[in-house]
């Protein structure tokens, strides 16, 4: 299996995605989030304002697609120069650099699959990197509840920010097609998500024959295993091996995986999703399954009190989905309801 994974987007790779601005870190120098946020919309026009701002408390806010379709927004390839600088200075305040060039390299696979889909009706329009959406939700201020939303094909980032504290961000959605890209295409040798599967498959290898035996589900084609592919969700029930019976290299393989994801964010809030994983560590269910029919087909489930992360690969083959939710308090729900039990005396809590 190849370890490739986000390497090889320069030049022509990286233009295909128009003007980008790769500003990393938020420090005393730099504007802060709600400024960044602030910058974007005031760098819209009225009528892209108009469409891409909703309430906070909007049910809108909750929504997220796993297909491209029927999407909400403003597009990113209609915004000016200015616009998309500032919004790409919005995702580089959350995200780290290598969240950052995930998320790039996941819009550029559009025009991989658009040769993959070459002849099709309306191939050029539906797949374009730049045919990805914003949505802000409320005012962006510092003492606000406020949030964004930046989504398209195979990527739905879901960021609530409220006074005082690193900001929610899941649930997350990636996507890769193809897996691994072939040579001769645009992102030839990327694989997107190449690195958390050979985390899992590693550890997986590892395994003893009774640990397999508790690891291991059917297979099921066609995403029949994955449960985070909505909106919010509560716990799941508990299934796997679970992570204090393996050894510590084990342990520390799915450690690894999970830091793969908590690594996506910017340092601040990589450690407040880092915490939320310790708080369930020892809780933590390690589900896999793969068959080489079709070839690389594999599904991962790692999940515990409040934490699931589900990667499936049993769509063909070729065609990965990632999600990673908190169950219970997706969208920041639980620092809500504790930040007005902590400040306006509201029991808010469901």
């Amino acid at each position: 299996m190849s370890r490739k994974s986000i390497v090889g987007l320069g030049g022509p790779a990286v233009a295909a995605l128009g003007v980008l601005v790769f500003v990393t870190g938020v420090g005393s120098e730099l504007p802060n989030l709600a400024d960044r946020a602030g910058g974007l919309l005031a760098a819209m026009d009225p009528q892209q304002r108009e469409a891409g701002t909703w309430a906070f408390t909007h049910r809108e806010r909750f929504d997220i697609h796993y297909a491209p379709i029927d999407l909400e927004g403003v597009r990113h390839g209609e915004l000016s120069d200015t616009a998309k600088k500032a919004g790409e200075s919005l995702l580089a305040a959350v995200l780290s650099a290598r969240g950052h060039e995930k998320t790039r390299a996941i819009r550029q696979l559009e025009l991989d699959i658009r040769e993959l889909e070459s002849g099709r009706s309306g191939v050029e329009e539906f797949r374009d990197p730049e045919r990805y959406y914003w949505a802000v939700f409320g005012e962006p201020a510092d003492d606000a509840h406020w949030g964004f939303r930046f989504e398209g094909h195979h990527l739905s980032l879901n960021v609530t920010v409220t006074p005082g504290g690193p900001a929610a961000t899941l649930p997350l959605f990636l996507g890769a097609q193809p897996r691994l890209v072939p040579e001769g295409m645009p992102s030839a040798g990327v694989a997107v998500l190449g690195e958390e599967e050979r985390l899992v498959r590693e550890l997986y290898a590892s395994l003893d024959e009774s640990q397999r035996a508790l690891a291991t589900l059917p297979h099921k084609r066609d995403r029949g295993h994955m449960l985070g592919q909505v909106s919010t969700l509560q716990n799941p029930p508990s299934i796997g091996l679970e992570r204090r019976d393996m050894n510590d290299e084990q342990r520390a393989m799915l450690d690894g995986f999970l830091a793969q994801f908590a690594g996506l964010w910017s340092a601040e809030i990589e450690a407040a999703r880092l915490d939320e994983i310790d708080a369930a560590r020892e809780g933590l269910h390690f589900a896999f399954v793969a068959e080489d029919d079709p070839p690389f087909s594999f599904y991962v489930r790692v999940a515990g009190p409040g934490v699931l992360v589900e990667i499936d690969n049993t769509a063909g083959g070729d065609h990965l989905h990632a999600v990673w939710h908190r169950p219970g308090a997706d969208f920041g729900e639980d620092l809500l309801a504790a930040h007005l039990e902590r400040h306006h005396g509201v029991l808010a809590r469901r």
